[in-house]
């Protein structure tokens, strides 16, 4: 059960219960609460600090400060003035209640030091006060006074008094009259022997105050570190803090700060040198579809970090995670909405060095085209080329029918551009209900370039020798548009919520390229302009329920239908060329060159989940919980391709006058009849695939506290992938073509966790898991991947690959906001899928090798320091594999590192607060190592990416309560992405500096 929602539900039945269910469940951690008083009454000028961090108590006399484990170091001061120090003991899961009496200017201390939930007697507090009528002076009689989420209440008498007694803990006190309305008192702190004294003040208008009792400090540990400690996998956790500070405006970018992880494309995680092909992407627990036609993994770009709560990465397998996450199982969470009202709006623009106010080559904008919207107009495919008689060849009347849209225009580059909005309340609270919404919005637009150097080689007689070598020009442009909203019940010990998104990202590509190369080398210059609309559509309905008479049992269900589409009209290809050793001639229109591609694609998904948790046994501090659960999706893709392609009767076009206006020439070209259009669609280029998967697991949590956890279990997962298309019998003859690729397994796992000290554990993992082909590998059609414009077949004959995995990991504590772990893990592969180039060199595909290992090593590590003035941490990771991979090419076997996997992986993060003036200081430095990017199955050597480092700076200033500025300086050093073929350079190409400045406020 997750600890927000925990805390919310604090008792059941009797008194008794109430005690042990709320210390157990709203404590995560260690806590002291510290009590002042001087004479009897509570002091608020009394400065403490606890192991370095320092607080000032609270106007009600309390301060509360988290935990490590071990021996606390306590000193208080008045004024600047020592007033006494003291140590106490207490372990991790241990809380304290210090009381303090100030006497003479000095402190005297009790400690009480206990274990919350294992208390055989509750220990009692009280709360007590006075109901006081603003219209009349007098008391307020036969006020219901109740505790939020108990049966425990009282009625105040006739002078309007009332007295509680109460174990200790937090609570939220729900004061109702019928003619005074209702009022809260939130966050009262109730520690053992201390009665507190709450006077309320009434007013029939129901507008009067009543004093809330806060405890006062500003210091948050860091509730990612609490989840990597207490997780049972191997967990890398990211919180909506750590993603706020490190200017990470969506989900891919925060993944980079995860040891062991990179990203892919800026979209697509690769965790431990396996690349997305090997992780799975959940959100809120629901299995998500995908618009992208080349990966089976939504892009984690279109998720903005305004509406994440949090990001978990789980290294290692469980059995309630499904099966082929043997990379990562990529966990998102939603916003819950907030307990008082939170809106916060933010805008920014952003400069890109070498491209922003630049001009350059671009397809030319139509209506909507700023908002992302545009596959409509002239990027629609005539409805006169669906209905005419494609058997009588070229049509000239057909082709008139299309848009004069095939050049470009030159444009100046406008800045990036950003609006963030977000707001959250709770807009219902009666005391036993609360009803609440999160809400966000996202609009950016932003652009990118590569001006590329790109090569292709052949060999001869084993010399490698440069065929093709080309120039390019590429400027893309990501427009996201995209709004989510989640609301929320509580009641008592249950939790309903809806969380409703609708994501859109239009990507577009402008490529102009030239160069020497072709069948006949000769010169030429080619454009590509591609539009690429993707839309995620996500519904879920999900509950969260404790069921304290039934084994403590925790149930968790959620049920999902989302849609992924791709919406690409109108991509356009076609070059010029001319003889290279004459360069008088003029450039041609080859009409061969020239054509227009339409693109559709659907992802439907129904998602279910149930997962629950019974406490079967617990005593002293021996605990052991079954842990049970079913999950299912059903998925369906249809995907259609038309393409056109224009025919010129055996007629090249010339340029007129040494121009390239193709649009001039293409128009001409049809008013005289000597060009025409034809279907160029392949049979295979449409298809229509489903996926279905239903899995169990059982697994057992044991835990002996402060001495060692072990989670056994195992998953049972039924998948069924099939896929229909069209195959070429014969030059008259079309046949059906069906792929099926099934599998019906049980996958285990077994984890044991040692508690070596309070502050020291280590870890062991082993598991079974599994690697599935995606529904283009097998579709045998090809396809542009307009991420990296790179050409892709699929290959009909790939199988599911079965992977075996160990991992091993030691993690140190200091605090509990500062970690080192040190872990190692190890891969064996059964027919690993991989990436292939194939001869020539243009056209990848994917096989499936003989055998694979891989293994490495992980270090990450956070350290904090604190200041008089200033305050900053230091975190980074270091990450360390290495791969061996046998693939059969013809009847050669070749050995090489896995697709995809960087050798080294680094991130190193510094910051630096300085608490005076509301400033904020992060440098983020990110390093890949060399990665292998593409296998060569002709005689050509591998493809690699050569290693690259990335600098980013932060920074953050409060400028007034109600407004910050943000700036952030990306890619600073502007180092080249650098693929290479045999020593030599394959691709290459900068992105540029990135400076974005921006502002928020919140109303």
């Amino acid at each position: 059960m997750k600890p927000t929602f925990l805390n919310k539900k604090v008792f059941k039945h009797s008194l008794l219960a109430a005690a042990v269910a709320a210390v157990s469940m709203a404590t995560t951690a260690g806590e002291a609460v510290f009590y002042v008083t001087e004479d009897g009454e509570a002091v608020n000028n009394i400065s403490i600090t606890v192991d370095g961090k320092k607080k000032l108590v609270g106007k009600n006399g309390f301060v509360t400060f988290d935990l490590g484990s071990g021996k606390h170091a306590v000193e208080l001061s008045q004024f600047g003035e020592w007033a006494g120090e003291f140590d106490f003991d207490a372990s991790k899961k241990q809380n304290a209640e210090i009381q303090v009496e100030m006497i003479a200017g000095e402190a005297v201390s009790e400690v009480s030091v206990y274990t919350p939930g294992q208390e055989k007697n509750a220990a009692l507090g009280k709360v007590s006060g006075f109901l006081e009528s603003e219209e009349t002076g007098g008391g307020v009689e036969g006020a219901l006074i109740s505790v939020e989420g108990t049966e425990l209440s009282i009625v105040t008498n006739g002078e309007g008094y009332y007295e509680l007694e109460m174990p200790r803990g937090e609570y939220t006190l729900n004061v109702a009259h019928a003619n005074y309305g209702n009022r809260k008192v939130k966050n009262l702190r109730i520690i053992s022997n201390v009665a507190t004294n709450i006077n309320f003040n009434m007013s029939m208008s129901g507008d009067s105050m009543i004093e809330e009792v806060v405890a006062v400090g500003s210091y948050i540990p860091s509730s990612a570190t609490a989840q990597q400690r207490d997780s049972s996998a191997v967990l890398s956790a990211i919180g909506s803090e750590q993603m706020s500070r490190f200017g990470d405006s969506n989900a891919a970018s925060a993944l980079k700060r995860v040891a062991g992880v990179t990203v892919s494309d800026g979209k697509y995680v690769v965790s431990r040198g396996l690349n997305e092909r090997h992780s799975t992407i959940m959100l809120n627990g629901a299995s998500l579809p995908s618009p992208d036609p080349s990966r089976r993994v939504v892009p984690l770009d279109i998720f903005p970090s305004t509406i994440l709560d949090g990001i978990e990465v789980q290294k290692s397998f469980t059995p309630d995670v499904y099966a082929d996450s043997t990379g990562a199982a990529i966990k998102l969470k939603t916003k819950s909405f907030p307990e008082e009202f939170e809106g916060k709006v933010s805008a920014s623009l952003g400069f890109v060095s070498g491209l922003t106010l630049e001009n350059r080559d671009v397809q030319q904008t139509e209506g909507l085209d700023i908002l992302g919207i545009g596959s409509n107009g002239d990027r629609a495919l005539p409805d006169a080329f669906n209905s005419y008689d494609k058997n009588l060849g070229a049509s000239t009347q057909v082709a008139g029918q299309f848009a004069s849209n095939l050049g470009t225009e030159e444009t100046s580059i406008l800045p990036n551009a950003s609006i963030e909005v977000s707001a959250g309340n709770t807009i219902y609270d009666s005391g036993r209900f609360q009803v609440g919404f999160s809400s966000s919005f996202k609009y950016s637009n932003s652009w990118e370039k590569q001006d590329r150097e790109s090569n292709t080689y052949d060999v001869n007689d084993d010399v490698l020798v440069k065929d093709d070598e080309f120039e390019q020009s590429r400027v893309s442009n990501d427009i996201n548009l995209g709004a989510g909203i989640s609301v929320g019940l509580i009641t008592g010990n249950h939790e309903l919520s809806s969380n409703t998104m609708l994501l859109r990202q239009t990507h577009t590509e402008n490529v102009v390229e030239s160069g020497v190369g072709g069948d006949q080398n000769r010169e030429s210059v080619g454009y590509f302009l591609g539009w690429y609309e993707r839309q995620f559509f996500f519904q879920q309905f999900s509950g969260e329920h404790l069921l304290s008479d039934a084994m403590e049992t925790e149930i968790n269900w959620q049920a999902s239908i989302s849609q992924a589409t791709l919406n690409s009209p109108d991509e356009r290809e076609y070059s010029f060329e001319r003889d290279s050793d004459d360069s008088s001639d003029e450039f041609e229109l080859y009409w061969s060159s020239l054509s227009r591609t339409y693109n559709e694609l659907t992802d439907d998904n129904t998602s279910f989940s149930l997962d629950l948790a019974s406490l079967v046994y617990a005593q002293d501090s021996f605990q052991a919980k079954l842990k049970y659960g079913a999950s299912m999706f059903s998925r369906t893709r249809e995907a259609d391709a038309t393409t056109v392609k224009y025919s010129g009767n055996g007629t090249t076009a010339k340029g007129f006058d040494g121009s390239l206006d193709i649009d001039a020439i293409v128009s001409s070209s049809i008013s005289n009849g000597t060009v025409g259009i034809t279907d160029g669609s392949r049979i295979s280029d449409d298809y229509d695939a489903t996926w279905d998967l239903t899995s169990y697991y059982l697994m057992t949590d044991i835990e002996v506290f402060d001495s060692f956890k072990v989670l056994l279990g195992a998953r049972a997962e039924d998948s069924s992938m099939k896929l229909n298309t069209y195959a070429l019998a014969s030059e008259s003859e079309i046949i059906a073509k069906g792929v099926e690729v099934n599998d019906n397994d049980v996958f285990s796992s077994i984890s044991f966790l040692y508690y070596v000290t309070e502050d020291i554990q280590a870890r062991i993992s082993a598991y079974d898991t599994i690697n599935r082909p995606d529904f283009r590998e097998i579709a045998n059609t090809f396809y542009v991947d307009p991420e990296t414009y790179d050409t892709y077949v699929g290959n009909t004959d790939l199988e599911s690959s079965e992977v075996s995995n160990i991992d091993l990991r030691l993690e140190y504590y200091p605090t509990d906001s500062e970690s080192i772990s040190l872990a190692y893990f190890t891969k064996d592969f059964d027919q690993p899928i991989e990436k292939t180039l194939k001869t020539g060199g243009e056209v990848r595909s994917f096989e499936n090798a003989e055998r694979g290992e891989l293994s490495g090593f992980e270090v990450d590590f956070r350290k904090e320091m604190d200041w008089e003035r200033f305050g900053g941490f230091v975190s980074g990771n270091f990450a360390k594999i290495e791969s061996d991979v046998d693939l059969i090419v013809g009847s050669t076997l070749k050995n090489q590192s896995m697709q995809g996997q960087p050798d080294q992986l680094a991130n190193l993060q510094l910051g630096l607060d300085d608490l005076e003036v509301g400033a904020e200081y992060t440098i983020l430095f990110n390093y890949q190592g060399e990665s292998l990017e593409a296998v060569s199955i002709g005689d050509e050597p591998n493809v690699f990416k050569e290693p690259r480092m990335q600098l980013d700076f932060n920074y953050s200033k409060e400028l007034t309560d109600s407004l910050t500025l943000k700036a952030k300086l990306k890619n600073i050093t502007d180092e080249a992405y650098d693929l290479t073929q045999g020593g030599k350079t394959y691709r290459k190409y900068k992105k540029g500096t990135e400076m974005n400045i921006g502002m928020s406020m919140p109303f």
